[in-house]
């Protein structure tokens, strides 16, 4: 309106426009300060948001999220907004305003830490589970302060965030030496140990031999993998002494409860129940090569491979027999399997 000419603006024609320009730009303005305000006090409301603790755990799924208001970035990218454009921000928006760097830095690590938390929480595997609850506990201990006592005004979110991750590190160092026990050297060597063969059958399908070789090379042959179970035995057991060592080793919190000894023995007791399961398969095994290997039948498709025992067949007069006979042969059998069941006699039961 200023542009016009004066003597325009004063004429008689021109006073509606005025009026009507006038009202509106009325209209305007009051509706521009109407929203000022009411976002001035949204501003106070996301503002109260700041006061929330910063980690919160869900009543459904019992898992814990970061507790930052999402309006508080509303808030922050509102204020940007009207400052550029030269409109007035209240005293508390630009406060917000001067630590946004702070508020993302922040809710992004406590991002990153809870989803470390469930990351390393998620490598424990199920045996050691039960027995791990007080690291778990010690752990969320030290997260605690974040879901009681800070929130996004703290001065000591820094410190809070080195002591966490000093623990989350802490806690993952320990279920990584777990699980290296656990798989290299008690799993690998019962998984070698069930499928160790307690009997020798060469594979060399020209060879037969007599009943006395028979039972007199299984004997030699149980004694040698008789010495490797009980080494594997005693490996094993060592491990899991290690094992439980590794996890009691760990320094807890004072106000968390110790180990529990019966979590100790249950787990001394389960590989001690899978080194006899290991030592059953092998016997098994061993015992069914052997029946596969001497008693081949019709349809085998070992058909071709010659006869396991040198037996000869005599005629005498009216009458053919076998020399050895089939008592003899069975009897040969039978003692070179009672060797494979004596072969673990020698495997001490753990202490």
């Amino acid at each position: 309106m200023e542009k016009f000419p004066g003597a325009l603006i004063q004429s008689k024609d021109s006073k509606k426009c005025v009026k009507t320009y006038n009202k509106l730009g009325y209209t305007l303005f009051y509706f521009e300060f109407q929203h000022r305000e009411k976002w001035a006090q949204d501003v106070e409301k996301a503002k109260a948001g700041l006061q929330a603790t910063l980690i919160i755990r869900h009543p459904d799924d019992n898992k814990l999220y970061v507790n930052f208001d999402s309006e508080i970035l509303t808030l922050i990218r509102e204020a940007k907004c009207l400052s550029r454009i030269g409109i007035e921000i209240p005293e508390s928006a630009k406060i917000v305003l001067l630590q946004e760097d702070k508020f993302k830095m922040y809710n992004q690590e406590l991002q990153h830490v809870l989803k470390e938390y469930e990351r390393i929480v998620n490598k424990i595997r199920p045996n050691t589970k039960s027995l791990l609850v007080p690291h778990l506990e010690d752990l969320e201990y030290k997260l605690r302060p974040g879901m009681v006592t800070l929130t996004w005004t703290s001065m000591n979110i820094d410190g809070y965030l080195h002591h966490v991750h000093s623990g989350l590190s802490k806690l993952e160092q320990l279920i990584i030496n777990i699980n290296d026990i656990m798989e290299n050297r008690i799993e690998n060597n019962l998984k070698s140990l069930s499928k160790s063969v307690l009997v020798e059958l060469p594979k060399d399908s020209s060879r037969t031999f007599s009943l006395d070789d028979f039972v007199s090379m299984q004997e030699d042959w149980i004694k040698d993998e008789s010495k490797k179970l009980k080494s594997k035995n005693i490996e094993v057991e060592g491990a899991v002494e290690d094992l439980i060592q590794t996890i009691c080793s760990y320094s807890l919190d004072k106000h968390v409860d110790a180990i529990s000894a019966e979590e100790i023995q249950k787990l001394s007791k389960y590989y001690n129940w899978s080194m006899y399961q290991a030592l059953l398969h092998a016997t098994k095994y061993s015992l069914n090569a052997m029946k596969e290997r001497i008693c081949l039948r019709r349809n085998s498709p070992q058909i071709k491979l010659r006869p396991f025992f040198e037996v000869d067949v005599l005629l005498d007069k009216n009458t053919c027999t076998l020399e050895p006979n089939l008592e003899d042969i069975q009897s040969a059998i039978n003692r070179a399997a009672a060797h494979v069941l004596k072969s673990t006699k020698n495997v001490q039961n753990w202490n």
